[in-house]
């Protein structure tokens, strides 16, 4: 008889929820979660021992099923869950990511599989600094982003899925050592049928596919650059709130983006960064049938049903009025440090301009009161608290590659 499939999910919260119990679903898997926040995993582990753990998922507004399973073990515990286990996937936000690698680093095993879901990007580069040697043994997938769009209904017993990508693509890096299992068939049976995960190309293209980073500082950007300060009544929508303008800048960064990886694609033929796409051709592969009008870029967004009543994060005041919360968001806070600046800082190894990031980035950091685009290069003050190449001295393309 085979021995199950043996996850260790770090995190606890939203995604964590959602695919410990997805993956306890699926035959012949032995589910943990490893959660170092607070005390999560005692929280978790006493529902557990009371409720049962409910996975409701959700097409187009309708629950279709529900999966009633749970983990076998939640803890804070990485000596409990880590030894002899085949996936450990990271599911929890960038900025927790270097507490994880310090917690699982000295109960690694050569043959393992780290998968970042998302990892975001300089997810590598931050692992090799961490963990040293033993990443030349384990194997490393970068996803773009998270699969579903979920959330906790009540902390530990049940969560809710509300949407599932069709697909979602991925990079990997294989160690020297032969992974327990193949990489890329045991993600996609821990994660079910849906999304259909693409597995192709070198860690840099999930880096620079880390859409988010470009996606959300953009529509930020250029919702705000120009505001007087003056309170609005009600939250202005996200997504379907933006105007040509809004689609022209992020056109405009996704086509630095697509050049970055074609200079590296250029200065490394080895080195595959097909999967890099612009953001019309993104919308057309990752949402086929969510998008009512495909005629452009601005219409792809403004019609994408998965976008439907997001609002720009926002602070209310006293008066009942809204202004925009910059300091304390993801869209500003998380895609920078781990999204823009990382990219800006592989743009500078590679030598191509990006006058277009230049701008948003500027600006971004102003906001947050932080310094890492300075003269022109990722030199600031608090580039030590980014994932940029340039916080680990990996200053040449041989650095950012790997070998």
């Amino acid at each position: 008889m085979a021995k199950p499939i043996k996850l260790v999910l770090c995190g606890g919260g939203n995604a964590a929820h959602a695919w410990a119990g997805i993956a306890s679903s699926q035959p012949d898997t032995d589910v943990c979660v490893l959660t170092l926040f607070q005390d999560e995993a005692e929280r978790w582990s006493n529902s557990l021992k009371e409720h049962d753990f409910t996975v409701n998922l959700y097409s187009k507004g309708e629950c279709y099923k529900k999966l009633k399973t749970k983990p076998r073990l939640v803890t804070k515990k990485p000596e409990e869950v880590v030894p002899g286990c085949d996936v450990i996937a990271f599911v929890l936000p960038a900025f927790a990511h270097e507490q994880y690698l310090n917690a699982i680093k000295p109960h690694l095993e050569p043959g393992m599989i780290l998968v970042g879901f998302p990892g975001q990007s300089g997810f590598e580069f931050q692992e090799r600094a961490i963990l040293g040697d033993i990443t030349k043994q384990i194997t490393l997938i970068n996803f773009e982003s998270l699969p579903w769009a979920t959330r906790i209904m009540e902390f530990g017993k049940d969560c809710e899925v509300l949407g599932t990508k069709d697909a979602m693509m991925g990079s990997a890096q294989t160690g020297s050592v032969t992974p327990r299992r193949d990489p890329f068939t045991v993600v996609q049976k821990l994660i079910g049928e849906k999304p259909t995960l693409i597995t192709k190309g070198h860690p840099l293209t999930a880096n620079l596919m880390s859409v988010n980073a470009y996606l959300h500082t953009s529509l930020t950007y250029n919702k705000w650059f120009t505001w007087d300060g003056t309170p609005l009544n009600k939250q202005p929508l996200f997504y379907h709130g933006v105007t040509e303008g809004t689609a022209a800048l992020l056109g405009s960064l996704s086509d630095e983006v697509v050049q970055i990886a074609k200079a590296i694609q250029a200065q490394s033929p080895d080195t595959d960064m097909s999967e890099v796409i612009d953001m019309h051709t993104y919308y057309k592969a990752r949402y086929p049938d969510d998008i009512e009008d495909k005629t452009s870029l601005l219409s792809r967004i403004r019609t994408n049903a998965a976008y439907k009543g997001l609002t720009h994060p926002m602070i209310e005041t006293k008066e009942g009025k809204f202004v925009p919360n910059y300091t304390n968001y993801r869209f500003l806070t998380e895609d920078i440090p781990f999204g823009l600046v990382v990219i800006r800082g592989i743009a500078e190894v590679v030598g191509v301009a990006t006058p277009n990031i230049d701008k948003v980035l500027t600006w971004g950091q102003e906001q947050m009161n932080k310094e890492y685009l300075v003269d022109g290069k990722i030199k600031g003050k608090d580039v030590k608290d980014t994932r940029a190449p340039q916080r680990y001295g990996f200053t040449t393309l041989k650095d950012i590659i790997g070998h």
